[in-house]
């Protein structure tokens, strides 16, 4: 049995990785479409700012690790 087609309207959603890689290269203002859209999937808004909320923490925690370790 051959697979569904896609709907044409609704583009698919982009993976965790993909999310992850946006958002990397977004803090360096480094990026193009292909960044974004990759193989028809698509980087939502919510996907990004759910990205960079876990970026942020792990940000956040990597510096706590750092100035622990520096001040020891």
């Amino acid at each position: 049995m051959p697979p569904e087609p896609s709907s044409p309207g609704k583009p698919k959603k982009a993976g965790p990785l993909q999310v992850a890689a946006t958002i990397f290269w977004a803090l360096f203002a480094i990026g193009k479409k292909n960044t974004w859209s990759k193989n028809g999937a698509t980087v939502t808004p919510a996907q990004i700012v759910v990205g960079a909320f876990i970026g942020l923490f792990i940000l956040i925690a990597l510096l706590v690790l750092l100035v622990n370790f520096v001040t020891r």
